[in-house]
């Protein structure tokens, strides 16, 4: 009878029902899985604790960039961000809602009331008319009607200076990130070569922590990887990239490429390891269809590069790198909002689709308004739309309000 497979963490066996782990975490896009190497307890207990941190640290570029996990769900949101004197929620889609009470009502000593509405669609607005009209003591037939006879502002505006605070490291994530490099090693060498003593610190850095093997064992490492120009024209700019080798006597690197910003090289073994070997898998988190588990034949990255990690890490790389990401997110939300502001100001006059004829009629003032809305949002000045009493009415309807 054949020995049971077990899991390179502990001895549980494996088998189909086993969860399958990605070797590249999710939550950087990883798509490649495997269920012959880590057991489903280690699965749930790192995917809850050492990937969590490394998952964590990266939340502010998959939403910044749009970047969806290796499974299709979006990026997280961003919430309560400060945004110059307010806060805001960057949702999955990266557009920015403000953090504020959907209306506001202020008593006036007459005994009227004014009614401060911030919401985003007139779906919206409809939905919230029931709860306005119970703060104000009226039946909501009323409200509308009262409403209707009044006038209002639609005021359109970017939300303040954001600050982000990104940081990469840090044990936990660094023992997710070595757990990468021991899985994609097992599917190359089997699980009995990484759960050897060659590789028993790794492993128990893996488990537990270890202060000794993340001071002596892990270096930052800021240059690029071998190769670099042919990975970005094939992966993209912002390519993950694990990359394991290993030397004649069994000394086995683990290389990992985060965004191609940030890299960290893991001594797994200092000896005693699986001689002469190598495996690699690269992704491209902006199009997590496209990668590669076969990337080590066709990009040679030496063992005595690999072996020689930037002792003097040099964070100018790094922050060039993060710029060029801010500058992504600036380029492609740019591009975004003027599409939304078009196809707002479009829906607004009913042209739903690129195939619906524009009335002559309606062409001057669909012109003038994309413009000026483009015009406040590149000057940063907030865009206000008075609606007459007419245009109210239309709104509360849920009709065109041109």
């Amino acid at each position: 009878m054949d020995n049971p497979l077990l899991c390179i963490f502990c001895d549980n066996a494996l088998g189909p029902d086993t969860k399958p782990e990605h070797i590249l975490p999710n939550a950087l896009g990883g798509r490649k899985t495997t269920r012959r190497v880590i057991c489903s307890d280690c699965n749930n207990r790192f995917g809850s604790t050492i990937d969590d941190a490394l998952a964590k640290q990266v939340e502010i570029i998959r939403n910044l960039l749009q970047l969806e996990s290796g499974t299709g769900k979006p990026p997280p949101m961003l919430r309560n961000v400060q945004a110059g004197t307010e806060k805001v929620t960057f949702r999955n889609d990266g557009q920015p809602e403000l953090v504020t009470p959907p209306f506001t009502v202020t008593e006036r000593p007459d005994g009227t009331a004014e009614v401060a509405i911030t919401v985003k669609t007139p779906e919206e607005l409809r939905r919230f008319l029931p709860h306005i009209a119970a703060r104000l003591r009226m039946s909501e037939d009323e409200l509308v009607k009262q409403m209707e006879g009044g006038t209002g502002v639609v005021v359109e505006r970017r939300p303040g200076e954001v600050h982000h605070h990104i940081s990469f490291g840090k044990e936990d994530a660094i023992r997710s990130v070595a757990k990468s490099c021991l899985v994609l090693l097992a599917t190359l060498v089997g699980n009995d070569a990484v759960k050897s003593d060659a590789f028993k610190e790794a492993r128990t850095f893996v488990l537990t922590g270890s202060k000794e093997f993340n001071e002596k064992r892990v270096t930052i490492d800021s240059r690029p990887v071998p190769g670099v120009d042919d990975l970005i024209r094939v992966y993209g700019m912002f390519f993950n990239l694990i990359y394991v080798r290993s030397d004649s006597a069994g000394r086995v690197i683990g290389h990992f490429t985060l965004y191609n910003a940030i890299s960290w090289q893991i001594v797994l073994a200092e000896a005693g390891g699986p001689a002469e070997c190598k495996s690699g898998l690269v992704s491209n988190p902006l199009d997590p269809t496209s990668w590669s588990d076969a990337i080590a034949d066709t990009v040679n990255i030496p063992f005595a590069w690999l072996d020689a990690a930037d002792k003097g890490y040099e964070l100018e790389r790094a922050r060039q790198r993060l710029i060029s990401m801010a500058q992504y997110h600036h380029d492609e939300s740019q591009q975004a909002e003027i599409a939304r502001i078009v196809n707002d100001v479009c829906a607004k006059y009913g042209i739903k689709s690129d195939n619906d004829p524009i009335d002559p009629a309606h062409q001057e003032a669909i012109f003038n308004e994309i413009t000026a809305r483009l015009a406040a949002h590149a000057m940063h000045q907030p865009y206000e739309q008075r609606l007459t009493a007419d245009q109210m009415k239309k709104l509360l309807k849920g009709e065109s309000s041109e």
